[in-house]
């Protein structure tokens, strides 16, 4: 029992919390909810406080109520206007939050090579895994279809 909550305690630290709720409320430019993360990462990206205090005011008044709309924020949030809150926002979308997309990984492959199959080379094993971790991918076939006509073009048609 004491090495479960262990566990817990040091993937749910208190500050992977602080940095994930900061986060969030980056993305709601909510500047005094995301001082955290600001003072996390002002150092390392050059960032103004004052002036991404500033950008943050006028985003979410441009905004206004579109603000779970994250197409309408894509294209308000201008690189060349508001430098310090792209920077902070780009920050905040790649941040690993959770561990359980590496560790749903690691649980396929575990699954993948169980003892009967331990035989398989390298590339069938990681092509299996990447089939296999990533089969929510919707495959389109005709965007297939269409680059490899495009990459394969031949000299002379052939009716």
């Amino acid at each position: 029992m004491d090495s479960i909550i262990s566990s817990l305690k040091i993937r749910f630290s208190e500050e992977s919390l602080s940095i994930a709720t900061s986060a969030d409320r980056l993305m709601q430019f909510d500047y005094e909810g995301s001082s955290f993360l600001v003072e996390h990462y002002k150092h390392v990206l050059n960032i103004n406080e004052n002036d991404l205090k500033s950008e943050m005011l006028v985003l979410k008044n441009v905004i206004g109520d579109n603000l779970k709309d994250m197409n309408f924020i894509k294209e308000n949030l201008n690189k060349k206007v508001f430098p310090n809150l792209y920077l902070m926002v780009q920050v905040a979308i790649t941040l690993p939050i959770s561990s359980a997309t590496s560790e749903r990984s690691f649980s396929a492959m575990r699954r993948i090579n169980t003892y009967l199959r331990s035989t398989m080379n390298q590339d069938r094993f990681s092509n299996l895994s990447i089939l296999h971790i990533e089969k929510d991918i919707e495959i389109k076939i005709n965007e297939i279809l269409q680059i490899f006509i495009d990459k394969n073009k031949r000299k002379m048609k052939l009716e």
